[in-house]
């Protein structure tokens, strides 16, 4: 009965972080192209079309349930020093993340551009692949957690 319990505590979960993720979305949308321009001194610069309507992806929703189900996971395995640790690790990480990926792909995107005007490069909102940033730093941000359980079930194998 405990781990039917669980189960639904971990869907209830899953549930909760996907309306979580359509709701921030867009703000982790504006911080990329925030970053894009900081990064190149303002000389990207972003415009829409008139009738621009963007929706979560699916790729970014799921994504988030599933982080944020497998952080519940692991984080109920460890002892609280541990937990304290590796959120305060997994934070940093994912935000390192994202900016390493964000200056890296604003560089790109100028190098790419041969034709612009003084240096300077106008972009459609969804000329960036926001998911594979989202994705891939929050793959990096888990690492934490999975490694310790991994050192957690060596040490009782040995």
């Amino acid at each position: 009965m405990s781990k039917l319990i669980g189960g639904i505590i971990l869907f209830v979960i899953f549930i909760a972080s996907i309306y979580c993720a359509f709701y921030f979305e867009e703000s982790f949308r504006r911080l990329i192209r925030h970053l894009y321009i900081t990064f190149t001194n303002g000389k990207i610069s972003f415009f829409s079309p008139k009738k621009d309507i963007r929706f979560a992806s699916w790729g970014y929703v799921v994504s988030f349930g599933l982080f944020v189900v497998a952080l519940c996971f692991l984080f109920y395995r460890q002892p609280n020093k541990q937990r304290f640790i590796n959120v305060a690790l997994a934070m940093f990480l994912f935000v390192a993340s994202v900016l390493i990926q964000s200056y890296s792909g604003s560089l790109f995107k100028l190098i790419e551009c041969t034709a612009c005007n003084d240096g300077t490069r106008k972009l459609y909102f969804n000329e960036i692949n926001y998911d594979p940033i989202f994705i891939s730093s929050l793959i990096v941000a888990i690492i934490p957690f999975v490694i310790t359980e991994i050192r957690k079930s060596i040490k009782l194998k040995f």
